[in-house]
């Protein structure tokens, strides 16, 4: 064996232990259980739908373009105006929120706040009867229970905060006029 090929021997038995030594490091068994940890709850996400919770943003940007051609007096005649700004619409939307592109973000928001084995018990729930049937109805569950709160926020709380807020003014006011002033305004 020339000096050449027993460099490369010793450079090659040295690269294998390195490698040894790394499979069998703590770092190596972290970035084995990161992956488990990432791809339960990956799999948790899938399961609960979070692919699909963009889609009410681009019901409402389509939504928005249909108003705005609309109220800038578009026609039927030139609706292909309108499809053509939607798909340009949805294809930036498609940019940020696609699951490929929120995935890791929702995966990073999701990591601290559950093991991969919580995230199992998470993914088994969602695979149960009862656990599809929470999903089949939680956007359901969730519009209606939006729509109460905002009747009660329509009925009883927007006038009730107002007030509030006008309260606050008048307390704001007085104190920023002082006593000369709110006494001498109201002594005139």
């Amino acid at each position: 064996m020339n000096i050449g090929e027993a460099v490369v021997a010793k450079l090659f038995s040295m690269g294998l232990l390195l490698v040894g030594l790394w499979l069998s490091s703590p770092v190596f068994a972290n970035d084995a259980a990161d992956a488990e940890h990432r791809a339960a709850a990956e799999r948790f996400l899938k399961l609960a739908k979070a692919e699909s919770m963009a889609a009410p943003l681009y019901q409402q940007v389509n939504q928005l373009l249909t108003r705005h051609f609309s109220e800038v007096g578009g026609s039927f005649q030139f609706e292909s105006i309108l499809r053509e700004h939607q798909e340009m619409a949805r294809e930036k939307l498609d940019q940020h929120l696609a699951w490929e592109q929120i995935k890791g973000d929702l995966i990073d928001l999701y990591l601290p706040l559950f093991s991969a084995e919580e995230f199992e018990e998470l993914a088994d729930f969602y695979e149960s009867d009862v656990g599809r049937k929470l999903m089949e109805n939680l956007p359901r569950l969730s519009s209606e229970s939006m729509a109460i709160a905002q009747q009660r926020w329509d009925e009883h709380l927007a006038q009730e905060v107002q007030q509030i807020l006008d309260k606050m003014d008048s307390e704001l006011e007085e104190r920023q006029l002082g006593p000369r002033e709110s006494s001498g305004a109201g002594g005139n």
